[in-house]
C-alpha cells in the first residue's frame, strides 16, 4: 500500500511540473552530464539558453555533442531527409543550405540519398562551425546569425529546430526567403507547441498556429504543412514563385 502510495504521489508531482512546462529532473540540474548541463537546467531564462556564448560551451564540449547526438536526434534527421525527398523527389544538382545547421548531420543525411550541386551550411556559434568543417569536409560552413541577412542564393534552404530559439522569427523568416531563388524551396521545422516543454524555446506553435503564421507571413508561397515524429514536430514546404 505505501509503495502505491509513493508511487501515485510521484506520479502527481510529475503530472503537475508538465502542466506547468516544466520538468521533475531540473530539480536534479547539479547531477546532469552532457548537454543537459547546458539546456533545460531551470537556472537561467530562455533567453540566456540561447546565449551565443553557452552555445559555443556546449558545441566545444565533446561530451556533450555525444550526449545529444544520439537517439531521437538521429531519428529526427532522418524524418526531414524522408520528408525532403517524398515532397521534392530529388535534391540533385540543386545549391542547398541548411540555416542554424549545429554540426551539419542533417546536411550529411540529405547528401546520402542525393547529388546536390553544392551543400552549405550556417549558425551563430563558431565552435559549431569549427566542428562542422572537420567533421564534415564535403561541405562549406560560415558563421552567420539568422536574425541578420544571409548571403548568397539557394535553390533549397533548411532551417530545422530554430525559429522556436528567435524573439523576432518572423524578421528570420524573411531573411530565410530572401536567399531562396525564385522557384525554390524553403523547408522549415518546429516543435509542435502542444507537447513542448523545452526552457530554452521562447516560441510554441500548434500545427493550427503554425500554419496561420507560415500564411500570414509568406502570402505569395505555396504552403504544404503536417506532422512528424509522431505530431512532436510540425513541418513546412515552401515553394516560391517562379518570376
Amino acid at each position: 500500500m505505501k509503495d502505491t502510495i509513493s508511487k501515485w504521489v510521484k506520479q502527481a508531482v510529475q503530472g503537475g511540473f508538465g502542466l506547468a512546462g516544466l520538468k521533475l529532473s531540473r530539480l536534479s540540474a547539479g547531477q546532469r552530464t552532457g548537454s543537459d548541463k547546458y539546456f533545460n537546467t531551470g537556472q537561467l531564462t530562455p533567453l540566456e539558453e540561447n546565449s551565443k556564448s553557452l552555445y559555443d560551451r556546449f558545441y566545444g564540449d565533446q561530451q556533450a555533442l555525444e550526449d545529444y547526438y544520439q537517439g531521437y536526434r538521429i531519428q529526427f534527421y532522418g524524418e526531414v531527409s524522408r520528408c525532403v525527398r517524398e515532397h521534392l523527389r530529388t535534391l540533385d544538382d540543386k545549391r542547398l543550405l541548411d540555416v542554424g545547421c549545429g554540426t551539419g548531420h542533417l546536411l550529411s543525411e540529405l547528401s546520402s540519398w542525393s547529388r546536390p550541386q553544392s551543400l552549405h551550411g550556417c549558425d551563430f556559434s563558431d565552435a559549431a562551425m569549427a566542428y562542422s568543417k572537420v567533421k564534415f569536409p564535403g561541405a562549406s560552413f560560415f558563421v552567420q546569425d539568422i536574425t541578420r541577412p544571409i548571403p548568397g542564393a539557394y535553390d533549397v534552404v533548411l532551417c530545422t529546430e530554430v525559429l522556436e530559439h528567435i524573439e523576432r522569427p518572423f524578421v528570420a523568416l524573411q531573411h530565410l526567403l530572401r536567399v531562396v531563388v525564385p522557384g525554390g524551396v524553403l523547408v522549415l521545422t518546429v516543435p509542435n507547441g502542444r507537447l513542448d516543454q523545452a526552457n530554452e524555446h521562447i516560441n510554441f506553435w500548434s500545427p493550427e498556429s503554425w500554419r496561420a503564421f507560415l500564411e500570414r507571413e509568406c502570402p505569395h508561397s505555396s504552403i504544404q504543412a503536417g506532422t512528424l515524429m509522431e505530431n512532436r514536430i510540425n513541418f513546412a514546404i515552401l515553394r516560391l514563385p517562379r518570376p
